[in-house]
């Protein structure tokens, strides 16, 4: 809530926040009847497939569309919808725990962690970051699949994979990520008996349950296909190419996860390393002190025997938490940056660069997200240790430890500087660029708004696509992931007017003179002529 400041600001600044707001608004407007194209929105006009350049929220969209047929503004719509995203991955990851049979308490802590942790606040402007609840689902999945010997969990774990990734590609490249590294660790620990097993579970199934598990993954993977397949065709028409620099930047470093500048008790930590001059913002890896604490007796608990004193599932659970910390340790060992490069191999997880589509995945850094799901493990498993090691029958000492322990999870989540901006703000940006549009709008107008040079030339794209999209006509201007031909910023303060950006488009897609010409007959430039320098 203090993020959103009680439904009367919105998470992170004004650009991803506000960005985000449109795409969730453009699924309104599609489903409503009111946009005809689902993956053209009205931005980077006349460019196609647009939605494409970033992630679209199918996933998610649908409970933002809900809100505002429910009647909710779109900036209050936009903040209780991330509102419910965090909602549901607490409450999801509470519940898988649960059947993983921690207690409630234990359950609570490990799903505030992944829920509430420090690293998944930092990305509240991210809010394409925010539907993460299939996560904990599809490692359940797993789970099931490898120790329990259930051939039936196979059909949900693709289904839960097909959901994250509709939720978030990045997310869902991520859980693949998670799902390998678990995959391997699991089956170094369990690998007895395990396709014998899984046979003899796939004969026990009844013919209609084959049919419907059959069907549900088959279901689930030409989904998945069928949004990867058109995010490849996208990129190949526009020629859109990974930047191996940029993604070597953003590989996390020893010091990232040291790093929590807005964190009001630990950002001291961080202080020391200013190593990381580029993408700061995204090395912002730090767990917290007390989450820390935490979470290293966690990682302690599993090897010892001593800790299953009072714990009737002790061994189940031991068993999650060593899958837990060997799938953390695999992705941590695989994606973590060991040396300075000068053209040299400096992580293990430059191999997989050569993979078509995986330089699109920049921020390696956001991989903690998922990495949130191991350490939520190993803090409920350490909270179920502390908690079961006090007397029964010793109410104080028992609601003095959980008081400890929730302090020490919670202290940092709670004192955290949020980044945030007020709804005023949105409006006072709108109705300023309002007031020069003229009255009425023709039939057919195009807005392009100029950068005044006053501001970077990202807070006038987003304006313009924010306010085209409430007067329902396109817009010139765009901000995306990805820039189309004629959109590409050189410089902070850059201004390209639209006949460049019409007449590149005209080019990259072999326009005659007349046709480019032609595009450019309705369009109602505000402020007026102010844009003359082309980068």
């Amino acid at each position: 809530m203090p993020s959103i400041n009680w439904f009367t600001a919105t998470p992170g600044d004004l650009i991803d926040g506000r960005f985000n707001s449109v795409i969730l608004e453009h699924f309104y407007h599609w489903i409503t009847g009111r946009q005809q194209d689902l993956w053209s929105p009205s931005f980077f006009y006349p460019n196609l497939d647009v939605l494409a350049f970033s992630d679209n929220h199918f996933g998610n969209a649908f409970i933002y569309a809900l809100l505002r047929i429910l009647g909710l503004s779109r900036e209050v719509a936009f903040s209780a919808w991330y509102v419910s995203g965090c909602l549901l991955n607490f409450l999801v990851t509470y519940i898988v725990l649960r059947k993983l049979h921690f207690s409630v308490f234990a359950a609570s802590a490990g799903a505030f962690v992944f829920a509430y942790f420090l690293p998944a606040i930092i990305q509240a402007g991210h809010a394409q970051l925010t539907y993460r609840f299939a996560i904990p689902l599809a490692f359940y999945a797993l789970w099931n699949f490898i120790y329990k010997r259930q051939i039936s969990a196979l059909g949900l774990l693709f289904l839960w994979i097909c959901v994250q990734f509709y939720c978030s590609i990045y997310l869902g490249v991520f859980l693949v990520y998670l799902l390998l590294a678990a995959s391997i660790a699991a089956l170094i620990l369990q690998h007895k008996n395990l396709f014998k097993d899984l046979k003899r579970s796939w004969l026990d199934l009844t013919k209609p349950r084959k049919i419907f598990l059959s069907a549900l993954a088959i279901a689930s993977s030409i989904s998945f296909i069928l949004l990867l397949e058109k995010y490849q065709q996208v990129a190949s028409l526009y020629g859109f190419t990974g930047n191996v620099v940029e993604v070597k930047h953003m590989l996390p470093r020893l010091e990232s996860y040291l790093i929590a500048d807005n964190s009001s008790f630990s950002s001291f930590v961080g202080s020391w390393f200013n190593q990381i001059p580029l993408y700061r913002h995204e090395h912002q890896l730090f767990i917290g002190i007390g989450v820390a604490l935490i979470f290293f007796i966690g990682c302690c608990i599993p090897w010892f025997n001593y800790f299953g004193i009072n714990r009737p599932y002790a061994k189940d659970q031991n068993a999650i938490g060593k899958l837990a910390f060997f799938s953390l340790l695999i992705l941590f060992l695989s994606t973590l940056q060991y040396g300075v490069g000068g053209g040299q191999l400096t992580s293990p997880y430059e191999y997989l660069f050569s993979i078509p589509g995986i330089l699109s995945i920049r921020a390696v850094t956001r991989l903690i997200l998922v990495q949130g799901l191991p350490i939520a493990i190993l803090v409920a498993l350490a909270c179920e240790t502390l908690i079961s090691s006090l007397n029964k029958n010793n109410y104080f000492w028992r609601a003095a430890g959980i008081a400890i322990v929730a302090a020490l999870l919670s202290l940092e989540v709670i004192f955290f500087d949020h980044v945030k901006t007020p709804n005023a703000i949105w409006t006072e940006r709108l109705n300023r660029l309002s007031v020069l549009l003229p009255k009425p709008i023709p039939a057919g107008s195009v807005l392009f708004v100029d950068n005044s040079g006053k501001e970077t030339w990202y807070f006038a794209e987003v304006d313009a696509m924010v306010l085209a999209q409430d007067l329902g006509i396109p817009t010139i201007n765009g901000y995306s992931g990805k820039f189309p031909p004629g959109h590409d910023h050189q410089s902070p303060n850059s201004c390209i007017p639209y006949m460049a950006r019409v007449q590149d488009y005209g080019k990259f897609h072999h326009l005659t003179e007349a046709s480019t010409n032609e595009l450019m007959t309705h369009i109602i430039q505000i402020p007026p002529s102010t844009c003359v320098k082309v980068n």
